[in-house]
Parts: structure tokens; sequence; C-alpha cells
């Protein structure tokens, strides 16, 4: 190869040389660019998830209020669960301090038993164990004034599966469904706290 030819294909190469680099600032200017759009993109779709997902939390908290204002109205027109009849109902029955806050949507009381009936829109299977476990322990941390009372345990709703209905019949939970414009109450081995 001669000086000549080897000058040329210097030459070739350079102008080679700054064409690629180049096209790999056109390449990196277009992958900014799509990474831009792609950016925006996902922050409107990330937007309109979150704006359903509050629309579809707040559906659920107006058929959980409805659930309980059914359920609610219902037990304060018959006072009656288990087959034991009641002589008061108390509404969203609560305690509040520093520590913790607990609430039992419906409480009917005769003098010696305690009906504590909790209203879900839709009840999970941990829900009956955490009632039966943990929430009944609570009332007699905080409603003392109901110590040597039998109390019973229920939860009110608009549809059960089939695995709620086995919890609660382990731990001997009454199950209460609207039918119409009432209720149904299964009782089957209800089991009174002691």
């Amino acid at each position: 190869m001669t000086d000549e030819e080897l000058k040329s294909l210097v030459a070739s190469l350079a102008v080679k040389g700054k064409e690629t680099d180049r096209q790999m600032k056109e390449t990196d200017r277009k992958i900014d660019m799509v990474s831009k759009q792609i950016d925006s993109v996902s922050k409107k779709v990330f937007g309109q998830i979150d704006r359903v997902s509050k629309q579809m939390g707040g559906i659920n908290e107006n058929i959980g209020y409805h659930a309980e204002q059914f359920f609610q109205d219902v037990f304060t027109d018959n006072k009656v669960f288990g087959g034991i009849k009641y002589d008061d109902v108390i509404l969203n029955m609560g305690y509040k301090d520093k520590t913790e806050k607990v609430e039992f949507d419906i409480v009917l009381e005769n003098g010696n038993s305690v009906a504590l009936i909790e209203v879900k829109n839709r009840i999970h299977p941990d829900f009956v164990k955490k009632l039966a476990e943990e929430r009944i322990d609570k009332f007699r941390k905080y409603f003392p004034m109901y110590k040597g009372y039998d109390v019973y345990l229920g939860i009110a709703g608009f549809s059960f599966d089939k695995a709620v209905l086995e919890e609660a019949k382990k731990y001997g939970v009454g199950i209460i469904i609207q039918v119409g414009e009432g209720i149904e109450i299964d009782a089957t081995g209800l089991r009174a706290y002691h």
C-alpha cells in the first residue's frame, strides 16, 4: 500500500467515523425522546390507575356503609340472634385511646348475654378467625361492664364463600345474610364465649 492509498484510507475512515458518530448521537437523541414519551405515558397510565383505585375504594366504602346500615336497621327492629331475645341494641360501640381503637358494628344485650355482630360487604375467612381470637379479647378488655356475660359472635354480609362458612362453624360464629328485605340467620353450632 502506498502512502497515497494509506492517506486516502485514513481520510475515508475519518469520514466514516464522523458519520458513525453522527448516527450514534442521532440514535441517542431518539432513545432519549422515546424514553421521555414512555415516562409521559407511564405517568398518565399510573394517574388513571390511581383515579380508578380511588373510585373503586369509594364504591366499596359505599357498599360497606349500605351493608352496615341495612343490618343495623334490621337488628334495631328485631333484637333476636341465635334464638336469644335481646333488650337493647348499641350501634357502632367503640373504644379509643392513644394506642388502640376498636369498634363493634352491632351489639345486642339482655342482662346476661351479649351478641357482637360485625358487618362486612364481603367477608374473608381470616376475619372470622380474628373476630373469634382477637376482637373478643378486646371486647372483654375495653368493656369490663360485660364481665360474666355470655358473648355470642355473628358476622353479617351480603355474600359469603364456602371458606368463610367453614371458619364460622369452626369458631361457633353465627352467619347473617340478606334475603330480600330481611335476613336469614344460621346459628348452627353457635358458641357462647365466656
